[in-house]
């Protein structure tokens, strides 16, 4: 590791300067500036409700058609227990720092700014909401089918 560490002060960076140089500059017990990261999600609240409700309906609708069965129940509850980690996590980081007051976007007064520009509200729901709908619809039309077959 000593090695590595006097091999990368002895480099030059690519605008020219020598690491070596740059710490006799700057000495390691000065603190630099960073921007923060920020840490609002941007989305209103009705999209995370609308994107659990659809996962929601998806589990529904595969309980109701496969609950018969005690494997199927099995693999449905180890499913599920993955959707909860996943969205009580992401609840979890998200809650340990709130941000100071929400995005315009979710006060419905702009925008959301992504890479690709500017996205209104129904274009977002439309990307995020696509999947977890489908997968609700997938769940519901396995449950029809389960139901109007005969046994």
């Amino acid at each position: 590791m000593l090695e590595l560490r006097q091999s990368f002060e002895t480099e030059h960076f690519a605008d020219g300067y020598d690491a070596t140089v740059l710490a006799e500059v700057l000495p390691v017990s000065t603190p630099i500036r960073v921007q923060g990261e920020p840490v609002d999600l941007e989305l209103p609240g009705w999209i995370w409700t609308a994107m659990a409700a659809c996962y929601a309906v998806f589990f529904a609708g595969l309980i109701a058609a496969t609950g018969h069965d005690g494997e199927a129940i099995f693999a449905l509850v180890i499913s599920i227990g993955y959707a909860l980690i996943y969205f009580g996590t992401a609840g979890q980081m998200f809650g340990l720092r709130r941000p100071a007051r929400r995005s315009l976007f979710a006060r419905g007064l702009g925008p959301l700014q992504t890479w690709t520009g500017p996205m209104d509200a129904r274009a977002v729901a439309a990307q995020i909401l696509s999947v977890p709908a489908c997968l609700a619809f997938f769940g519901v039309a396995i449950a029809i089918i389960r139901f109007t077959l005969p046994a």
